[in-house]
């Protein structure tokens, strides 16, 4: 998690951000989102992830059932569709550090805000789809390269893959949006 984190008992923990306070409110409590019990100019009171973020739990733990692993994924795919959804505005999203809070009636699937798109997004979220198909962490950010450019070459074979198919369009851009990926997710692996 990026930010200061608090931790006040065995279940709970304050994060000091103010960005992120505004996204936690406009997202409201959600399944996958690690619950907020309150949020205020001091910082934000969350449940504590008592097993850690996922680097360290895929560093920690023995590779689960592909069957879980598919769970996981649905998990994350529909709660980043959530996320996206809110215009209006067991894996639990945590970290909106990199995030930016949109005004209302902008389009997400097309807007660019501090050189940011969702196409960016669901590359960065190809690599995590990755990581836990494959039980080792991958990390790749866009914004290391100068220019940042899309990755076109040194990638990870995917054939035979868990969820390889998923992971080549999130990282050629072939997702136009997050409700694309969604669609296609659920089509794949909801059976």
């Amino acid at each position: 998690m990026t930010g200061r984190i608090l931790r006040l008992d065995e279940t709970r923990v304050v994060k000091v951000a103010r960005v992120f306070s505004a996204i936690v409110e406009r997202l409201g409590n959600y399944n996958g989102i690690i619950h907020c019990f309150k949020a205020s100019g001091d910082g934000i009171e969350l449940a504590f992830a008592k097993q850690g973020d996922l680097k360290r739990y895929i560093e920690k733990n023995t590779e689960p059932h592909p069957s879980l692993k598919t769970e996981w994924i649905l998990s994350l795919i529909d709660t980043l569709s959530y996320v996206h959804s809110r215009s209006d505005e067991e894996l639990k999203l945590a970290d909106f550090g990199q995030s930016v809070l949109l005004s209302m009636d902008a389009d997400v699937d097309t807007v660019c805000e501090e050189d940011l798109t969702a196409k960016i997004e669901i590359l960065h979220f190809g690599w995590i789809i990755y990581s836990v198909a494959v039980w080792r962490v991958h990390e790749y950010y866009f914004f290391t390269l100068d220019p940042p450019q899309w990755p076109s070459q040194g990638l990870p074979p995917l054939e035979g893959l868990f969820c390889g198919s998923i992971i080549r369009k999130c990282w050629s851009g072939q997702y136009v949006n997050i409700g694309a990926l969604y669609k296609d997710a659920r089509g794949l692996l909801a059976k």
